[in-house]
């Protein structure tokens, strides 16, 4: 019986020729990407259909208010800045009406609390959105309309400075954020375009009447609010006085100014404003007048 001396070809059964291996190869794994890159696809295009089935559109939520008030004042958002301010003016009567800024806390924290969770509530049933911001339409703002209300960070950022400063500081931050915020606001909205940018949605216009307002602001609290009711003062809860301090208040005024700038245009981490400014403007202010002591 002969051997069969034969060497097996790239066509015999069983072997693979080495460049038709390696195209094999190539095909499979093109075709495995192709593959993934198509469920990749899938995935993102079922995320974004499941996003948008459990949020209702903008433009699904109409909000009335913004339509009975009319496009100047609702792109001014005049009631939000009205209410803003009107903070401000209620927080100066209760003073002249000595009533303990300490005692402020308490509704303050509940208020933060009852606000959170009807935003909660709201962010995860529609029909509830839509009756929330059907009602309070006209102090919101349409990006708030999915997301949570500016005014859970207006109310924390008055805690913090109430909380962990004196009287005078913690009522100027309150005046800053009620009544410079708003200036820079209406004033950057108005001329912004006309000067430059300092920040995002930040101008030199509005940080210019944020300081004029906090100058403005710092002497007339200081210089005439202070004085004539000093009987509801406590010792300690003041913390600047011509006789404690190097700063004279027309200089105390104006770094009061240049506070109320700063913390304006200082766009902290992206967080919202209404939480930054009376933060930032307490640490500052605080630490103006501590280092200012004789």
């Amino acid at each position: 019986m002969s051997e069969d001396n034969t060497i097996p070809t790239s066509n015999d059964s069983g072997y693979l020729n080495g460049n038709d291996d390696v195209t094999g190869l190539r095909s499979r794994k093109e075709k495995n990407q192709s593959q993934d890159q198509k469920n990749d696809k899938d995935q993102t295009k079922e995320d974004i259909e499941t996003w948008v089935k459990q949020h209702i559109p903008l433009t699904e939520i109409h909000l009335k208010s913004h339509e009975w008030f009319g496009d100047f004042i609702t792109k001014h958002e005049i009631p939000r800045k009205v209410f803003h301010s009107s903070i401000g003016f209620i927080t100066l009567y209760l003073y002249t009406k000595d009533v303990n800024y300490k005692n402020v806390l308490p509704p303050l924290m509940y208020a933060f609390v009852i606000l959170l969770t009807l935003d909660i509530i709201r962010l995860n049933w529609q029909l509830f959105n839509k009756a929330y911001c059907r009602t309070v339409g006209a102090l919101m703002r349409r990006n708030e309309i999915h997301t949570y209300n500016g005014v859970l960070w207006y109310i924390l950022g008055l805690i913090f400075s109430f909380e962990f400063f004196s009287k005078d500081v913690a009522l100027i931050s309150l005046f800053l954020l009620s009544w410079s915020d708003t200036a820079a606001s209406t004033v950057g909205r108005k001329y912004g375009y006309l000067t430059p940018k300092i920040a995002r949605n930040k101008s030199l216009a509005g940080s210019l009447a944020a300081f004029a307002v906090g100058l403005a602001t710092c002497y007339m609290f200081y210089g005439y609010f202070v004085p004539h009711y000093a009987q509801f003062n406590k010792p300690g809860e003041i913390k600047w006085s011509p006789e404690t301090s190097k700063l004279s208040l027309a200089k105390l005024s104006w770094l009061g100014g240049l506070v109320a700038a700063l913390s304006e245009g200082i766009d902290l981490f992206n967080w919202d404003d209404n939480f930054t400014i009376p933060v930032l403007s307490s640490i500052f202010l605080d630490l103006v007048i501590r280092i200012s002591r004789k």
